[in-house]
């Protein structure tokens, strides 16, 4: 993505630290009609009748018409903090578009460059704690293997013992994507068949139950992306013929193989509530992933 956008790593931050400085030059000089409205600004965007989340998007819109960029980067942050999606943002800048003309396109641009940022930032961040705690339990399921080379166990329990702590850290990744992105509303691993190489078997997942705890290659999403062994990205699944239906609340899906040279050992499945969920910032992020569990499976 920095290749593609040339986006700059410190977009975000240089922002925020900016209105920081600027904030407090302001309030170290204000008088009392100053302060006044900054508390004022503060408490208008709090949760009531109207959700936080609702009334940042609301504060999005009029800063994008008004056309004041700080505000626009402003309320995109607090957007994000309130886990609004990047499809409610689309729509979000598009009613500030269709209301304030085609003036406010070169603030759309620098709105959607902050908000990439902003993705960007999160998943860069998010990958590496995953990394830096996935590597740590591994070197300990590691050290682990060699304590019980030393004792009596049989290869039998060893392997028991290998399944559960590779479903442990399957399952930990899971629990962070799912708690960390509003938008991934079922994360799962799928991995193949010991003795059908050409069958899925659902493994480690959060979110809702699903029937499809088997399923052959070729058939659904799942079954297209372990065949053609790329990422799939699926915007609106209405549209999709060849899909198996899990949740009616499914909009869109993203699958990414995990691949040891030309063969496949499993993969990652993301289910969400939205349509057009999902981006190259995800596709990526999903691939790193997948290159991160490969050796375990």
């Amino acid at each position: 993505m920095k290749e593609k956008y040339r986006l700059n790593e410190n977009l975000v931050d240089d922002f925020v630290e900016n209105r920081e400085r600027l904030n407090q030059i302001v309030l170290d000089r204000a008088d009392n009609v100053i302060k006044r409205f900054y508390s004022l600004d503060s408490q208008v965007y709090r949760n009531s009748t109207l959700s936080s989340k609702v009334k940042e998007m609301l504060g999005l819109v009029s800063s994008l018409v008004l056309r004041c960029d700080d505000c626009v980067k402003y309320h995109l942050n607090q957007c994000f903090e309130n886990k609004v999606t990047t499809g409610e943002i689309i729509e979000v800048l598009s009613v500030g578009l269709v209301v304030g003309g085609s003036i406010v396109i070169p603030h759309l641009r620098r709105a959607m460059e902050f908000w990439t940022a902003l993705e960007k930032k999160r998943f860069d961040k998010l990958y590496m704690e995953i990394k830096k705690e996935f590597e740590l339990r591994l070197y300990n399921l590691k050290k682990d293997n060699n304590a019980n080379n030393n004792q009596k166990i049989s290869n039998s329990e060893k392997a028991n013992e290998e399944v559960k702590l590779k479903d442990d850290l399957l399952k930990f990744i899971c629990n962070v994507c799912s708690k960390n992105i509003p938008y991934y509303n079922w994360f799962g691993f799928y991995l193949v068949d010991n003795e059908n190489k050409n069958l899925l078997n659902l493994g480690p997942f959060v979110g809702e139950e699903t029937e499809h705890t088997k399923i052959p290659f070729g058939r659904g999403i799942c079954g297209q992306a372990a065949e053609k062994m790329h990422t799939i990205i699926v915007d609106d699944i209405s549209e999709e013929k060849n899909y198996l239906a899990c949740s009616l609340k499914v909009k869109s899906e993203l699958v990414t193989p995990i691949l040891r040279g030309d063969k496949v050992l499993g993969e990652i499945d993301i289910d969400s509530h939205y349509l057009n969920a999902f981006s190259q910032l995800d596709k990526e992020f999903i691939e790193k992933l997948a290159n991160l569990v490969e050796p375990i499976l």
